[in-house]
């Protein structure tokens, strides 16, 4: 109690000399942000990049890049690592938004260079953009390196198509790649 009480006395003598400032308990004071920024303090990389992934999954290509590269701006861990960036160059390519995707492509195969799936995704959105040669190369290394024999012929033979200026991703390819 008297420790207390030498302590009001004491700021009593302070705030009549004014040497200490008066300011409101921070429970009184109002404390006004935007919305997004509460939301944003709030959520870690991770949480941003499981919701970018369920968005990419349902198509959402747009509003998945947009989580990605939130999730990487927060990111003090590496959290987005090279198949998380390889995932949403794979869908992002075929849900139809391979422009969107090209900088996660190339994000992936700059993480995991040796990669041959990560080299194949970005094969993939290369050749949706019209980089031919640049998806040749990349579908070269991935057949140089594969074991899975059906996955080698058919992307040879996309190969072949493309040196013969043709693309082979019809939508009926795409839909399939969905499942591969």
């Amino acid at each position: 109690m008297t420790v207390k009480l030498g302590t009001v006395l004491a700021s009593s003598c302070l705030l009549w000399l004014g040497a200490m400032e008066v300011r409101p308990p921070v429970a009184a004071m109002e404390v006004t942000e935007s919305h997004p920024m509460r939301l944003s303090r709030r959520r870690r990389a991770s949480e941003l990049l499981e919701e970018g992934e369920r968005h990419i999954m349902r198509g959402e290509v747009l509003e998945a890049v947009a989580l990605y590269n939130e999730a990487d701006a927060l990111s003090l861990h590496g959290e987005v690592g090279a198949q998380s960036w390889n995932l949403l160059c794979w869908y992002g390519s075929l849900w139809g938004e391979p422009e969107a995707v090209l900088e996660a492509c190339e994000r992936a195969v700059e993480l995991a260079p040796d990669n041959i799936e990560i080299r194949d995704s970005r094969g993939l959105a290369r050749a949706l953009v019209g980089d031919f040669e640049g998806a040749i190369a990349d579908f070269r290394v991935f057949v140089e390196q594969t074991d899975h024999e059906g996955r080698r012929f058919q992307r040879q033979n996309w190969i072949e198509m493309l040196e013969a200026d043709e693309n082979p991703f019809t939508p009926s390819v795409l839909r399939m790649l969905f499942i591969d």
